[in-house]
């Protein structure tokens, strides 16, 4: 695996310990033969996905791997973000490259049929891509507004036993204040694991 994390180490913000645990709750799903896609919000320039995509390569119930972003930076925080947020923003922040991307799941030699990269802000290209199961929901948005997003659009879509990962949960108010709120509002029981001081994780129940 350190290989891997080499490879992938200018493609990614994401550290080893987190890396590491992405690519093995995909062998984890792999194992259990959970349905779905691998779905990534926020991608940067492909490292972390590149990750999941590597671990079930071979994986015979062939994964979809779906990529959103806006590739223009982080949008603007809004009033549930914190002032740190606001501190340090600018446009173009965090901006991500399709080039890279591309560059490495070449490298890695992931199949191209598997990869669906979606450009534009969340907003815009949600209603149109419906992701019937996901097995894997990565989602490193940063910001309130694009978390809950995510959470809203494609929870329900992960599969009973599947996986949904917030990178900022302990990094970002927005992200923390966004998941809790889902959870809340939909009396949902599943309990927040953190990965890291950062990344939290919980699991579907049926």
């Amino acid at each position: 695996m350190l290989w891997l994390f080499y490879q992938v180490r200018h493609h990614t913000m994401v550290d080893i310990p987190r890396l590491r645990f992405l690519y093995r709750l995909t062998k984890k799903v792999d194992s259990l033969k959970l349905p779905g896609d691998i779905v990534e919000c926020g991608v940067w320039n492909g490292g972390s996905v590149a990750v999941m995509a590597y671990a079930t390569r071979s994986f015979s119930m062939e994964r979809n791997i779906w990529l959103f972003d806006s590739f223009e930076g982080l949008p603007k925080p809004g009033e549930w973000d914190g002032k740190e947020a606001f501190k340090q923003f600018y446009e173009g922040w965090n901006k991500g490259s399709i080039s890279k991307v591309n560059q490495i799941f070449k490298k890695l030699k992931i199949p191209k049929r598997k990869i669906h990269i979606v450009k534009g802000w969340f907003q815009e290209t949600f209603p149109s891509i419906n992701i019937p199961r996901i097995a894997i929901l990565h989602i490193d948005a940063d910001w309130y507004e694009s978390v809950k997003l995510c959470l809203v659009k494609y929870y329900d879509s992960v599969v009973s036993g599947g996986y949904i990962v917030i990178d900022d949960y302990g990094c970002w108010e927005g992200a923390q204040a966004a998941t809790d709120e889902f959870l809340k509002d939909r009396k949902l029981r599943e309990n927040l694991v953190p990965i890291d001081s950062t990344a939290h994780y919980f699991q579907k129940e049926a």
